[in-house]
């Protein structure tokens, strides 16, 4: 689920529609450093990363990413073969499965922690378990019988952002930045001549569905949106002890930066790959932290 994606625009791109986009990105961040700083307690009990087959060096992380790369190309040119030959149900029931999977196991542990912190005891259980399932069955909704955008936006918007949080908090420092570094190169290929121009080009309204969101007039991928949080969420885990929200709020206006001028850009092109530029800024303010 966390294949870069393109952004589309809808109409013409406008200082109003831009600002607007901008927006959402920074809610949904917002969103992901509140459930980064909520779920610490449980991620930081785990006795290492939670993804680390090729170890924790600079080395070894680039090595994790580019596996992660190599699966998310997989995925994507299974995903074009399924709906090349029109088997539009089994497209459905993979994405769907991927994005529920983590969105129920991830609330899950939310849900939990917001209901240890605030709620009695006895409203635990019940909203553990409740709020993945409404989560799970609203993006069931969306996926195979009506697609409401304002619905998908929202869950899926959540949903990224809790998969941010949790890249930031359990991965190892370096994997966590060389992640979207090699998403970011990947992502230039996929959209231009990679399998994900041809998902987009093969069958456009199935395509996006469940696998993007609705900000203002643009369509922004799902990965897209991970990959946006997952820095911000990285700077508060990694350095708020000494900095901090100082540096999460660096990489949130560098980022929201970078998403403006990658937008921008789409008043000459179609189709743009939506990670490169607001990844190389974001990146650029953690290694002026870690330097």
């Amino acid at each position: 689920m966390s294949d870069p994606q393109a952004v589309l625009p809808e109409k013409r791109v406008t200082a109003g529609n831009l600002l607007v986009a901008a927006a959402v990105v920074a809610v949904i961040q917002l969103v992901a450093l509140s459930i980064t700083s909520q779920n610490l307690p449980v991620y930081s009990t785990l006795p290492g990363p939670s993804y680390a087959p090729a170890g924790t060096s600079i080395a070894g992380s680039a090595v994790n990413a580019v596996i992660l790369v190599a699966f998310a190309f997989v995925m994507t040119v299974v995903l074009v073969w399924l709906l090349r030959r029109k088997m539009v149900l089994s497209f459905k029931v993979l994405i769907f499965g991927s994005v529920a999977f983590s969105a129920f196991v991830l609330t899950l542990v939310t849900a939990d922690m917001f209901a240890v912190n605030y709620l009695p005891a006895s409203f635990e259980l019940p909203v553990a378990y409740g709020v993945p399932a409404l989560i799970v069955a609203a993006l069931a909704y969306v996926i195979f019988v009506k697609n409401v955008p304002w619905l998908g936006t929202v869950m899926l918007a959540f949903v990224g952002a809790e998969v941010g949080s949790f890249f930031a908090e359990t991965l190892s420092p370096w994997t966590a930045l060389a992640l979207p570094i090699a998403f970011s190169v990947y992502d230039i290929y996929a959209v231009f001549r990679g399998p994900l121009k041809a998902l987009v080009g093969t069958a456009p309204n199935i395509a996006l569905v469940g696998m993007s969101i609705k900000a203002g007039e643009f369509t922004i991928g799902l990965g897209d949106v991970v990959f946006y949080t997952l820095l911000p969420s990285l700077a508060l885990y990694q350095f708020y002890p000494t900095f901090g929200i100082l540096p999460a709020a660096l990489t949130i206006a560098a980022i929201d930066v970078g998403t403006v001028i990658t937008l921008f850009l789409l008043s000459k092109k179609r189709l743009l790959p939506g990670l490169p530029i607001p990844i190389l800024l974001g990146v650029l303010v953690i290694v002026g932290f870690l330097v």
